[in-house]
């Protein structure tokens, strides 16, 4: 099975999966890698290394659409899961082609996807700043109330004024299911795999 995590740049995507997955108990990742000529890179890191090469507290690191296995416990089974991590969707147009391209892949992986994570910057939200909610994630929401496979995270929940961008999110994006997180402090995350073990049943 496919998830598919977007939204926009430095919302905290690859963070969320990358402690997701340490949550679950693994140990490293398996990561799956398009390069610019289409060829596929597999990588195994550790999670510390993971952390620091991928993930950026400033800049966005992840430029590319990457896949990462994860193991999910269930009963006595272990369903594996695609994790797909997607590049940040920025408002507008980017002016670099490859940007377009991994945009454009986003999207469509998002479409194909069973599950689709989309995350928020709830301590952006109400603010000017790039990763506060904006039209894209409106449209995304209202596509994603169409199928059953989706759910709204509301990450950065450690952030200073995170409680006062939950309730406009809460207001902004009514129905549905709303899980607030912290991709940091890992809140967040037992509503999360509980609700990716549902859609699996």
């Amino acid at each position: 099975m496919e998830l598919c995590v977007i939204g926009k740049p430095n919302v905290g995507k690859t963070l969320l999966l990358i402690n997701f997955a340490a949550y679950l108990g693994l140990r490293e990742i398996h990561l799956e890698v398009e390069d610019e000529g289409g060829a596929q890179r597999v990588q195994r890191l550790g999670l510390d290394r993971a952390r620091r090469d991928l993930v950026s507290l400033y800049a966005p690191k992840t430029t590319r659409v990457q896949c990462l296995h994860l193991e999910l416990p269930l009963g006595r089974q272990r369903p594996e899961i695609t994790a797909v991590d997607t590049p940040g969707i920025p408002e507008g147009i980017a002016d670099d082609p490859d940007r377009r391209h991994q945009v454009a892949l986003a999207i469509e992986r998002a479409m194909r996807a069973e599950l689709v994570v989309h995350v928020l910057d709830a301590g952006a939200a109400g603010t000017r700043r790039p990763e506060a909610p904006g039209l894209f994630d409106a449209a995304l929401v209202e596509w994603g109330r169409t199928r059953p496979g989706y759910l709204l995270v509301a990450n950065k929940m450690d952030k200073p004024g995170s409680q006062d961008g939950l309730r406009l999110i809460k207001e902004r994006f009514r129905g549905g299911a709303l899980i607030p997180a912290s991709a940091i402090t890992r809140r967040g995350f037992r509503d999360l795999k509980g609700w990716t073990q549902r859609m699996l049943v």
